[in-house]
């Protein structure tokens, strides 16, 4: 009987453990802050997962969403902590600083084995400088943007202005007689003490030749004195400085609120939808303005995501990068055309994807002169840079401090974050990058 009774024992455990052995599933977190109602997550979602899990239906895919403002943070906290998630969705000013952490891993060898050089090499030339180092990969950006003027045609036609603003006097021009006729701020644009911040102002620092190393230069000076104007004279609302994200401001632009607002081709997958668009009949898009009348094209800085691997797991490393492999392998083409506002990082798609949705040519035309933010500040010191400014831009904005004032004490700060060899380095390479496409801009 204790035979019999031993024997039962062992089958009833077996019929109780036996489910969680066979079923038993790997578990991969995809991270990132794009809300789960956005359209980058509900590709990844919607799409992305579901092809995954055709080939792979034993691997469950968790999308983990954080706010873009704790994101950061958050990743620097996980990897402290040995508490990171499988992959990561990442903007891409933070990809240097994550390499030097070690939290990034390096995919060169799956690029090169199931995409090859061909494709790396179709990258443009600054997404694959803010993603690699030394002759690691350690991130693919998925898409780009950069910033224009968006206006509202029926505005600008009741004030008698038939073109958009090209030059910073012309925008004053509009914007005052916009004020003046019809009692609407002319522009609104972003400027939260974030990332965002320092975003919007950097196609008028770099269009007026400053840089973001020189900030108590002349020229860094005339920048923000120019946009501080905008707000003095009422042109702009004073709540630039409190807007939650560049969102907020396409709210003020649909409403009737402002004429023009700085924004980026992401609208048009966020909240410029068709449906949005036909129902206000009138938006149209401009180059951004420049302040030399000889210009071709603003200099702008270059946004959007990477993805990349972070865990140090060879199995689940191999399961996530099939993730972004399907990404930008066999569904790259319908992210690209139906499923969000952002434009291609591969040379390859631009001018298709130019022709299948027009209202992106004005941004990639302009992509020609933008320039990836990390090398023009710091590399991996950019997001301590760019704090920097964006709260001299804030002192400024309210009148706490002069542009001379505000800037001044930006740059000192800067230099501090510096050796005095590293500073001068860097502070070389972004002169002489910024001078270079610069001089592009007035070739004729």
């Amino acid at each position: 009987m204790q035979g019999q009774k031993a024997v039962w024992f062992l089958v009833i455990l077996l019929l109780v453990t036996l489910p969680s052995l066979v079923f038993a599933e790997t578990t991969l977190v995809f991270q990132g802050y794009s809300n789960p109602n956005e359209q980058v997550a509900q590709f990844i979602q919607n799409v992305l997962i579901p092809e995954f899990k055709k080939v792979h239906p034993d691997i469950d895919v968790k999308y983990v969403y954080i706010p873009f403002a704790e994101y950061m943070s958050t990743i620097l906290q996980q990897a402290v902590s040995n508490t990171l998630p499988d992959l990561v969705y990442l903007d891409n000013p933070w990809v240097p600083q994550l390499i030097d952490a070690n939290v990034l891993q390096n995919i060169r060898d799956y690029v090169m084995k199931d995409l090859g050089n061909d494709f790396w090499m179709d990258f443009f030339p600054g997404h694959r400088m803010v993603t690699s180092k030394d002759e690691g990969i350690y991130a693919l950006q998925v898409h780009t943007n950069n910033l224009a003027i968006f206006y509202r045609e029926g505005f600008l036609q009741k004030v008698g202005v038939e073109k958009p603003p090209k030059t910073w006097e012309e925008l004053l021009d509009v914007s005052r007689k916009i004020k003046e006729n019809l009692n609407l701020y002319g522009l609104i644009f972003y400027a939260g003490a974030d990332e965002a911040g320092t975003w919007q102002f950097e196609p008028f620092l770099w269009s007026n030749g400053g840089s973001l190393l020189e900030l108590d230069q002349k020229e860094a000076i005339e920048a923000l004195a120019f946009v501080a104007g905008l707000v003095k004279e009422g042109y702009a609302p004073r709540d630039v400085i409190n807007l939650k994200d560049q969102g907020d401001e396409t709210i003020w632009f649909m409403n009737g609120q402002v004429a023009m607002m700085v924004n980026g081709n992401w609208e048009f997958g966020w909240h410029l939808l068709p449906d949005v668009l036909e129902k206000l009949g009138d938006v149209r898009v401009a180059p951004f303005p420049v302040p030399d009348a000889a210009m071709r094209s603003a200099v702008l800085p270059f946004g959007g995501e990477c993805v990349g691997i972070t865990t140090t797991d060879a199995e689940k490393s191999k399961y996530a990068w099939e993730l972004i492999r399907i990404w930008f392998g066999e569904k790259l083409e319908e992210y690209y055309e139906k499923w969000t506002g952002h434009i291609p990082t591969l040379a390859s798609y631009s001018a298709k994807i130019a022709s299948i949705r027009p209202e992106f040519k004005v941004f990639i035309d302009q992509a020609a002169y933008a320039l990836p933010r990390p090398p023009m500040g710091g590399m991996e010191k950019y997001p301590d840079v760019s704090n920097e400014l964006a709260l001299a831009l804030q002192k400024a904005l309210t009148g706490a401090q002069t542009p001379e004032e505000a800037f001044g004490q930006a740059a000192k700060n800067i230099r501090n974050l510096f050796a005095p060899e590293q500073y001068e380095k860097h502070k070389e390479f972004a002169r002489n990058v910024l001078t270079e496409v610069l001089a592009r801009t007035k070739q004729q």
